[in-house]
């Protein structure tokens, strides 16, 4: 079995900073996750969580969503506010891994892919504009 070195090829550059994205992607959601846990514990003493509208998904579309949640998380952070953001975190991470991926193929000048990973990065966004 050959095995290809980080520097050589084009294609294990890209796999390198895809794993990259997706490893970052999945760490940083789960240490928001963890902060928030930890946080709304200390706040609530207990980790059930009412049924009231903070805990759910509002808004037009996940992307004005993910905004609103920022804008409250900035006046300031509770629990729910990281473990949301967490959760968001894990949403945008095959998101930002098909702008990795476009950025990638464009560089290299390669129309096939760039077109194809287009494609999906037009899909994921429409899924996430609808939802």
């Amino acid at each position: 079995m050959v095995r290809r070195e980080a520097g050589g090829s084009g294609e294990t550059r890209l796999e390198t900073w895809v794993s990259y994205v997706l490893i970052t992607g999945v760490v940083v959601s789960f240490a928001l996750e963890v902060a928030g846990l930890i946080l709304y514990y200390r706040t609530h003493h207990s980790f059930a969580i009412s049924y009231g509208g903070a805990a759910f998904i509002r808004g037009r579309n996940f992307f004005s969503f993910f905004g609103r949640t920022l804008l409250e998380a900035s006046r300031g952070i509770t629990g729910l506010h990281l473990m949301v953001l967490g959760i968001a975190a894990l949403i945008l991470t095959p998101y930002i891994r098909a702008i990795t991926s476009v950025i990638y193929f464009a560089s290299r000048r390669n129309v096939k892919y760039c077109l194809i990973t287009l494609f999906v990065l037009a899909v994921l966004t429409m899924s996430l504009m609808m939802h």
